[in-house]
């Protein structure tokens, strides 16, 4: 069967397609929330169920000044990349209304394979597409920290029966696990743009610069510092 592609190759289409099958698969493995029941199985299950834990001390504590402090940080942190991401969707929008100039000079690189200007336009618009997923994920995790920051301050006063303050926390929690979702889809649209950007030189780069992407987020999921670190800290409380 014949694979083909506007203005390009069957291995451009088979790069994208490529890269379509690691988003999918890496961001059903990442973003999937267990059951509070299930043993986590990488870092962000882990945090998950920090989470829970963080929420019940929380009810403990009269003053909940640390706690909207930290989610606080987290909504700063997420408007700013909801915004970066509409300057760099304004900045892709200008490349694309001078394409034929732009094309001119990337095709001038001595590294870069031959194409044509339509495929050209069609890299430029993938990129705003990955930046525009990006934008909606931190949009969407900016409304979900507000959710989380009024279940904050809807918080019982201590004391608290066992049962109320378990209720709680897997309901906070749960709401703060998917606007950490929602960020990390964000982060992850730009990690893969990264990626895309090696299509302006060959369709094979690309695909391995995704293959790249998808084992070095992989790695940190499930084996680095910060994941021991984290898995360390988890057995010893108990879970």
């Amino acid at each position: 069967m014949d694979i083909s592609w506007p203005g390009g190759s069957g291995l451009d289409a088979l790069a994208f397609l490529w890269m379509l099958v690691l988003w999918f698969v890496y961001g059903r493995f990442a973003d999937k929330l267990p059951p509070d029941n299930v043993t986590p199985t990488n870092l962000n299950q882990m945090m998950h169920q920090l989470r829970r834990l963080w929420m019940r001390r929380m009810l403990d504590r009269p003053e909940r000044i640390l706690d909207s402090s930290l989610t606080g940080h987290s909504v700063s942190s997420t408007t700013f990349f909801a915004s970066t991401s509409m300057l760099i969707i304004a900045g892709l929008l200008g490349v694309l209304g001078r394409a034929a100039d732009a094309h001119a000079v990337i095709q001038s690189f001595g590294f870069t394979v031959t194409s044509s200007e339509i495929l050209f336009e069609l890299k430029v618009l993938g990129l705003i597409g990955l930046f525009m997923i990006g934008f909606y994920k931190f949009t969407w995790a900016l409304r979900q920290f507000n959710f989380a920051c009024t279940l904050i301050g809807a918080a019982p006063l201590p004391p608290v029966e066992i049962g109320a303050r378990d209720r709680f926390a897997d309901h906070a929690a749960r709401v703060l696990s998917l606007a950490v979702v929602s960020f990390n889809g964000g982060i992850r649209a730009y990690y893969f743009a990264m990626a895309w950007l090696a299509w302006f030189i060959h369709p094979a780069a690309f695909a391995l610069s995704t293959s790249a992407v998808v084992l070095v987020l992989l790695k940190r999921q499930v084996n680095s510092r910060s994941q021991a670190s984290v898995a360390e800290y988890y057995e010893a409380t108990g879970r």
